[in-house]
């Protein structure tokens, strides 16, 4: 990785959203978390419905103020050392393990933008750093991921950019995940699961449905403390078949 090289742009202003179980005014980088994708920084996206999960997650680990969900403008018309990753790749996967493995600031740059996976990336991650995870199989977990985005902020130069525009406190009374309670979520996603699979066989919705509750995999899915329902419907199907031909070949 090379940590002394930089990029300088200029782009328009960028809504910006963090989640957060504390409530605060004043953004301070030193208290920022170690070991995190891009460095040690304040950490937001350009999603808002991934910003308050993570302030739900937050809240629901370590306790604290409250869930609160924050919308800054970012205002980039000064010149700024910037990193972006367009997509998921060994690049970003490389610059992402040597930031956790190493903490601290191992770069240069005001701010990085690039993906951030659903939240199994960072199980992935580890599962390739204990060894449980070929780098082959990591990589194949995280294409099948949804990629939404983050954007880090690592200095104070980049910091003093940023507006607070609102802040909110949300509910903390339901299990919520990309803004939508668990158990929906749960349902959509097994009957677009289900629907990939009577298309995939050319058999009925009907037909597939009864194939795919028989599984260990829908039984997993429906496990919250699993997180497979983090996953994309595309990889439980293929999950779902990796099962089968287990089966199979016994």
């Amino acid at each position: 990785m090379n940590l002394n090289q930089s990029q300088r742009v200029k782009v328009p202003y960028l809504i910006l959203y963090h989640g957060s179980n504390r409530d605060f005014n004043n953004i301070d980088l030193s208290k920022s978390k170690e070991k995190r994708d891009f460095g040690k920084g304040f950490y937001t996206t350009t999603v808002k419905e991934q910003a308050q999960q993570w302030g739900f997650n937050m809240f629901n680990r370590f306790g604290g103020d409250g869930i609160f969900l924050y919308e800054f403008e970012f205002n980039t018309s000064e010149d700024l050392r910037s990193r972006i990753f367009t997509g998921i790749s060994d690049e970003w996967f490389d610059f992402i393990l040597e930031n956790r493995l190493r903490g601290g600031l191992l770069h240069n740059f005001d701010y990085i933008q690039g993906p951030v996976a659903n939240d199994k990336t960072f199980l992935t991650i580890t599962g390739f750093i204990d060894g449980i995870f070929s780098r082959e199989e990591a990589m194949r977990r995280l294409q099948y991921s949804k990629s939404n985005d983050q954007l880090s902020i690592h200095t104070e130069k980049a910091i003093s950019l940023l507006k607070l525009k609102q802040k909110n406190m949300t509910s903390s009374d339901k299990i919520i995940y990309n803004g939508q309670e668990l158990s929906i979520l749960i349902s959509q996603k097994i009957e677009r699961i289900v629907i990939l699979i009577s298309e995939k066989e050319n058999i009925s919705f009907d037909i597939a449905y009864i194939g795919f509750t028989a599984s260990s995999i829908h039984k997993s899915l429906q496990n919250s403390a699993s997180l497979l329902w983090t996953e994309s419907a595309e990889f439980i199907v293929d999950e779902y078949y990796r099962e089968k031909t287990d089966k199979t070949n016994l």
